[in-house]
């Protein structure tokens, strides 16, 4: 009998969310701060264990703290994701940094 598991998992598009979440306060925190940091491809590594729900539907779960999980269920995910930043006119920018220690015209975003 495999153990609950639903407040032990997380769903993958959730985590990723919460990533992107962080990192923009994370933008918002640095705007006034003198150390800034440009933003570089997010490696993030989790176990997760691959379900398949009753409708067929086959779901990636990350595996939250304290949870457990049969180890022959579960994988090691590694993606690696390349932040960009969504600019006024919807194209999308590689090159900013978390906040700039320019003028305050130039707080968050990317180079110009």
């Amino acid at each position: 009998m495999m153990p609950d598991m639903s407040k032990a998992i997380v769903g993958l598009a959730e985590a990723v969310e919460s990533l992107r979440a962080e990192l923009m306060m994370a933008l918002e925190a640095g705007k006034d701060q003198p150390m800034q940091f440009s933003v570089e491809p997010i490696e993030l590594t989790a176990q997760v264990v691959v379900t398949k729900g009753a409708d067929g539907k086959i779901g990636w779960n990350l595996i939250g703290v304290g949870g457990s999980y049969e180890s022959a269920s579960t994988q090691t995910l590694t993606l690696k994701l390349a932040p960009v930043w969504k600019k006024p006119d919807g194209t999308l920018e590689r090159d900013f940094t978390i906040a700039s220690a320019g003028s305050a015209d130039d707080l968050i975003g990317p180079h110009r």
